[in-house]
């Protein structure tokens, strides 16, 4: 990929104090009770790439509208392990595609989010920027984008995605990471795509490899430091089909298998 340039740098972010706390008016951030230690914090209009305090992570006003919430669920740090990342790099259609997975699993079939089910229909695929006119570059984030697999596309649902996120990796701020559940951030770029990126799931070898972070995942408690309930994890109507109970959240998870 020699002919793919190195991202543009990051920029002053749009996540204004006003922004998130429109979020929170939402249900899709935690309200911000802790001046000491503040489940958000909006970025100094200064700054113009994150650096987050000890104890925090980036994340983006786009990905809590996409289906992303706190506390961290076991799916979503499986699959921080399993494809490599951090949270900056899952696009915000990735997020979308795992939030209607998991509510697939839970409101049609009555089961937790199923972790070798995962594996079995998507696959990881590497994001380059890629405008008209110009030279294609690695995306400073949103690099990990999912799809369902080709000859699989038969045995999943139609869900389409919007087309245009413009501008969504501006909205960046910095997310209290509770209980270390999420990857520390270390300004990681995503510039290749590994292998197991496209592991079926059905080779018993494979099966076993790809459901190891999804256990790891679980050793962490599923609720919030401080005890408190879960927030919503899916947006309004957009990601989650109708089914005569309250949205899912992303607690996902395959029963454990030997």
């Amino acid at each position: 990929m020699s002919d793919i340039q190195e991202p543009l740098p990051w920029g002053k972010s749009s996540a204004t104090v006003a922004v998130l706390e429109q979020l929170v008016a939402d249900r899709l951030l935690p309200r911000n009770p802790d001046a000491g230690a503040p489940a958000w914090i909006s970025p100094h209009p200064d700054e113009t790439e994150p650096k987050p305090p000890q104890g925090y992570a980036v994340s983006f006003v786009r990905l809590h509208e996409r289906g992303f919430g706190v506390p961290v669920s076991r799916f979503m740090r499986a699959l921080c392990e399993y494809y490599g990342v951090e949270l900056h790099n899952f696009s915000p259609n990735s997020i979308s595609k795992a939030a209607v997975f998991v509510s697939v699993c839970e409101g049609y079939l009555g089961i937790e989010a199923h972790w070798d089910l995962w594996i079995h229909l998507f696959c990881g695929e590497l994001f380059v920027e890629n405008a008209r006119n110009q030279l294609r570059q690695f995306g400073r984030a949103g690099g990990l984008t999912f799809h369902v697999r080709p000859t699989r596309n038969n045995f999943y649902i139609s869900s389409k995605m919007t087309t245009n996120n413009a501008g969504w990796s501006q909205g960046w701020f910095y997310l209290r990471n509770f209980r270390g559940a999420l990857p520390a951030f270390t300004n990681r770029v995503l510039r290749e795509r590994p292998p197991k990126w496209d592991w079926g799931g059905v080779a018993p070898s494979a099966t076993s490899q790809a459901r190891g972070p999804h256990r790891r995942a679980g050793a962490f408690g599923e609720e919030g430091a401080d005890g408190s309930g879960r927030y919503r994890e899916f947006p309004p109507a957009e990601s989650y089909p109708s089914r005569g109970k309250g949205p899912a959240d992303f607690r996902a998870h395959p029963r454990e298998q030997g």
